[in-house]
């Protein structure tokens, strides 16, 4: 009988703009090989234009996929940690497998805590039978992780274009190195004296910029 395995990564966790995206994808084990085929891999190490591409591909391909956002709003006010994982159980839950794989956003000494977490939250809801692998860099091992990893990327990317084509601005690429991002930051707080509510505004980069626009004010 055939394995389910369902990779699970995540988009966005360390930007300023947006939400960060986690996505799934359940694959039979069976297909392992067709996906190193594709070229599906970690989705930092392909183009804007093969992510899309090979999306489009699984889409037709895999048993299943799904993603699911956490907004800035909600990663002002929580843990991230505490709300990736909440999401990540969430879609192990809803999808069902014999094996899942995550590529895990804790340290490799917080790897063990971190799987038994997972588990102990699994055998609390009756699905204690999936086997629960976690990794740093999943998704360079696993094609179902690194599968996902362009489910949640791709699906990122187009909802940051969305709020930049609203906008009529250049957002960047949302991380906080970016200058387009800070320009943006820097010309919203100027103009409006706040954010939208995209924006995470506990991130230090947005603390700083309100922090030097106020000292500004004082000379």
């Amino acid at each position: 009988m055939s394995c389910l395995r369902l990779g699970i990564d995540e988009a966005g966790r360390g930007c300023v703009l947006g939400p960060m995206v986690l996505g799934a994808c359940l694959i039979d084990e069976q297909q392992v090989d067709h996906l190193r085929t594709l070229g599906v891999r970690d989705s930092k190490r392909l183009s804007a234009k093969r992510r899309i591409e090979l999306r489009a591909q699984l889409e037709e391909l895999v048993v299943s996929w799904k993603t699911s956002s956490v907004s800035a709003r909600q990663i002002d006010h929580h843990s991230i940690n505490s709300l990736g994982r909440d999401v990540t159980l969430a879609l192990i839950k809803e999808l069902r497998p014999d094996q899942v794989v995550i590529d895990a956003p804790v340290p490799p000494a917080g790897l063990p805590a971190y799987r038994q977490a997972i588990r102990q939250r699994l055998e609390l809801s009756g699905l204690g039978h999936i086997e629960v692998i976690a990794e740093n860099k999943a998704d360079d091992n696993h094609p179902s992780c690194a599968a996902a990893s362009i489910f949640a990327k791709t699906t990122r990317d187009q909802l940051l274009h969305e709020l930049a084509e609203a906008r009529g601005v250049n957002l960047g690429s949302g991380y906080p190195s970016d200058p387009r991002t800070q320009t943006f930051l820097r010309e919203e707080w100027r103009q409006h004296g706040s954010f939208p509510p995209w924006v995470r505004t506990k991130w230090e980069t947005v603390r700083r910029i309100v922090a030097e626009s106020a000292q500004g004010q004082l000379f």
